[in-house]
């Protein structure tokens, strides 16, 4: 799966917002955060780089450039907020709401979790 820096920073936009759904950043939910950047080839600076475009970015570009996205690569964005999600061990019922949100508002595809999971975990 590719995705180019602007997309990367999309998604790292919208995971920031799942993380917060239930206002506690998990330390499991950073780590996550980071790994993805890094699974990505991006080294720690341009990691950072990517994690500032995203904090500067508003949530309704960010839903822009998701929308624009292929069907894998909304699905991976799906299983990728759902990762964040369950990070912690615990999916709370507002962080299920807010993914809901998200899939409405980025037209990502109808998934229960574990079939975001999986799609994730393989691609």
């Amino acid at each position: 799966m590719t995705f180019n820096s602007k997309q990367l920073a999309a998604i790292a936009k919208l995971a920031m917002v799942m993380a917060m759904a239930d206002r506690v950043i998990a330390k499991e939910e950073k780590t996550v955060l980071t790994f993805e950047l890094m699974k990505f080839g991006l080294t720690q600076l341009e990691a950072v780089g990517v994690m500032t475009v995203a904090q500067n970015m508003s949530t309704d570009e960010a839903h822009n450039e998701i929308k624009a996205m292929s069907l894998d690569q909304k699905k991976y964005v799906t299983g990728y907020l759902a990762a964040v999600m369950a990070s912690d061990g615990d999916i709370a019922d507002v962080e299920v709401e807010v993914w809901s949100l998200m899939s409405v508002l980025c037209n990502l595809p109808t998934m229960t979790v574990g079939e975001a999971l999986e799609f994730w975990n393989t691609h």
